[in-house]
């Protein structure tokens, strides 16, 4: 096992000096690498459009924004999104709610960055909470239908995908992985043929399952967004595995992801340290399973789904390795921070 901390990306206002003279500006980081200041001015669902002070307009592809900053936006826009990345999900909609009120501005774009920011939020708190699923699906469905040519829709297909998936909804899931499937980019499609693999799984036909997942780790090319979606067949892969019985060998894909894929992908990272866990868990590996499930609590608590199911499993694993106290702060952490969870009540069936 390996311990890899993520960098963190700070929050901070974007501005450009020319003679002298500071101006606020919009800015877009990219995935691959680099970042453009100036003004946005447009985009499509497959683009985004910023003009540099100097220079030529810029057209960005979609599945290259890491960052988008709009200058209009307050700053509790971005502390928002600071918040939701550490997990703190009712504080970040808190503060993009009050920017999306305090906001003078009549930019369309940025308008609709609110609705997808708190959409996307409402999402990540669905992967943990059962009961918040519906409301999470129907808020990215109308962010779709508002801004069906926006630079957050095929963003936000994944995530609807994502959601009715997990709610087991396979139908659902099938329409909004198709639908991200028409994306002009290969890792998108990557993305949709390794849902179709989870929705194998959940239909528990597990062969077929993998030989989706080890179709798509063959079809992804050495691009960034290609590479992170190989890692993402591979975990689908491993899961497949342990539900097989097939531990040892699961632990070997999942020690090549979470060695080599990026530390930034941080639900990629979670699910890594999940089913190593688990798969550890399995072979009667105590002491490694904890530290494995203690990888999520410590470095990705945003992804709520996997940050619950870890909390869950240590409850059980401090104990088996003395540490009943920490057994105690884990089944506090979870009862606190995801109460509508699967994994609480499944904490309180064990329990009784």
């Amino acid at each position: 096992m390996s311990v890899r901390l993520p960098s963190l990306l700070l929050a901070g206002l974007c501005t450009i000096t020319w003679a002298g003279t500071t101006f606020a500006a919009d800015s877009i980081t990219k995935k691959s690498g680099g970042r453009v200041s100036g003004k946005i001015t447009g985009g499509s669902k497959t683009e985004l459009t910023i003009k540099p002070t100097t220079g030529e307009a810029v057209n960005i592809p979609a599945n290259d924004l890491q960052i988008v900053d709009f200058d209009d936006a307050t700053a509790d826009l971005k502390l928002g999104q600071t918040d939701e990345n550490a997990g703190r999900f009712d504080a970040a909609i808190q503060r993009v709610t009050k920017s999306k009120t305090d906001t003078k501005s009549d930019n369309a774009l940025l308008k609709s960055e609110f609705e997808f920011t708190l959409a996307r939020i409402h999402a990540r708190i669905a992967l943990a909470d059962p009961s918040k699923r519906d409301e999470a699906i129907k808020g990215l469905q109308d962010f779709q239908k508002a801004n069906g040519d926006h630079f957050r829709y095929y963003e936000s297909m994944a995530l609807l995908g994502q959601v009715q998936l997990a709610k087991g909804d396979y139908d659902g899931a099938r329409k909004a992985f198709d639908a991200l499937a028409q994306s002009p980019w290969n890792e998108s499609k990557l993305a949709a043929k390794i849902a179709t693999g989870r929705i194998l799984m959940g239909e528990n036909k597990l062969d077929e399952a993998v030989q989706s997942f080890d179709e798509a780790v063959s079809a992804a090319g050495t691009s960034a967004g290609d590479v992170a979606r190989k890692y993402e067949a591979m975990l689908g892969k491993a899961r497949a595995l342990i539900q097989q019985s097939k531990h040892a060998e699961a632990l070997t894909v999942l020690d090549e992801v979470t060695l080599n894929a990026s530390p930034e992908d941080t639900a990629l990272q979670a699910e890594a340290y999940v089913l190593q866990g688990n798969a550890l868990q399995a072979l009667s590996r105590a002491k490694e399973a904890v530290l494995a499930y203690l990888h999520v609590d410590i470095l990705f608590p945003r992804e709520a789904g996997y940050h619950a199911e870890s909390l869950y499993n240590m409850t059980k694993l401090w104990k088996a390795v003395q540490l009943p106290e920490r057994g105690l702060e884990a089944e506090a952490k979870l009862q606190s921070n995801y109460p509508n969870s699967e994994w609480t009540k499944k904490l309180s069936t064990v329990q009784n």
